[in-house]
């Protein structure tokens, strides 16, 4: 019973300490000021002609795409140079295995004919022997 009254007399004490801690952590927006002038020297307070902003991001757009370009071409450049004596080395030893399988590919060339050849002339002599001997 004890322990009944006591989480009454204390339940509400702690929901009251979790409402006010939670409170205490809110933050409140900070607003932004809109009215500083950028590094560009653009005032955000003045409106420009739509012309002039199409033009700026058309002049944004050639330059982003011609940096793209070049940093896709100096990392080509690098893959190369980084790549070049292993694909060298890979070269060299795929023409010297090409040659070893011409070789053993002319090497064998007879073989199946060749063993065809020798099991019907066995099978004729041992045929004819079998006749030849068996009168």
């Amino acid at each position: 019973m004890k322990f009944k009254e006591q989480l009454r007399t204390l339940l509400p004490a702690i929901l009251l300490l979790l409402l006010i801690t939670r409170t205490s952590y809110a933050q409140t927006l900070t607003e932004s000021q809109n009215n500083q002038s950028s590094g560009y020297g653009i005032e955000l307070s003045q409106f420009y002609p739509g012309t002039l902003v199409l033009e700026l991001i058309q002049a944004a757009e050639a330059e982003i795409d011609a940096a793209v370009t070049e940093a896709y071409a100096q990392g080509y450049k690098a893959a190369m140079l980084q790549y070049a004596p292993e694909l060298a080395g890979l070269r060299a030893a795929e023409s010297a295995t090409r040659n070893e399988l011409e070789k053993e590919r002319k090497k064998n060339r007879f073989f199946w004919p060749a063993a065809g050849i020798t099991t019907g002339v066995s099978f004729g002599v041992g045929f004819l022997l079998h006749s030849l001997v068996s009168r």
